[in-house]
């Protein structure tokens, strides 16, 4: 939902990344005993927001090639794109080849929710300032 406002889609980009990253943290959690199973993660938001930001500035006035079929078409990896990765999980694999450790994720997951939290503070008190300007205060 295009806002206009950078403040509401910085904290949107935020929460949809944070649940995103919570969809990989649960896979790695409900393959924890899968043998030869190897733990994801996506990339920290920083660097996919910086990375999206630089291709934004980059090509600003430049018309997008998105597809094989458009003139001037390069495929290059997009870093806001939300494709988990291999983690380096804390911690040895186990003897059937496993390494996902279950109190690495824990943690993960405590940071993301960390996160959530932010985006949706961000994105109430943004609400609340609009709402005041608007003179429609709660």
């Amino acid at each position: 939902m295009p806002t206009g406002l950078k403040v509401l889609e910085l904290a949107q980009k935020l929460a949809g990344h944070a649940a995103a990253r919570q969809t990989v943290i649960s896979r790695n959690i409900a393959n924890a005993d899968t043998p030869g199973y190897k733990a994801l993660d996506l990339k920290p938001f920083s660097e996919t927001y910086a990375a999206r930001a630089a291709m934004d500035d980059q090509d600003a006035f430049a018309p997008r090639a998105t597809r094989p079929g458009h003139v001037g078409y390069v495929e290059r990896d997009d870093p806001a794109d939300l494709r988990a990765r291999r983690d380096s999980a804390i911690g040895a694999a186990s003897p059937n080849g496993n390494d996902v450790s279950l109190e690495d994720q824990m943690i993960r997951a405590a940071e993301l929710r960390l996160e959530h939290d932010l985006a949706l503070g961000v994105w109430r008190k943004s609400l609340d300032v609009l709402r005041t300007a608007l003179g429609r205060a709660r």
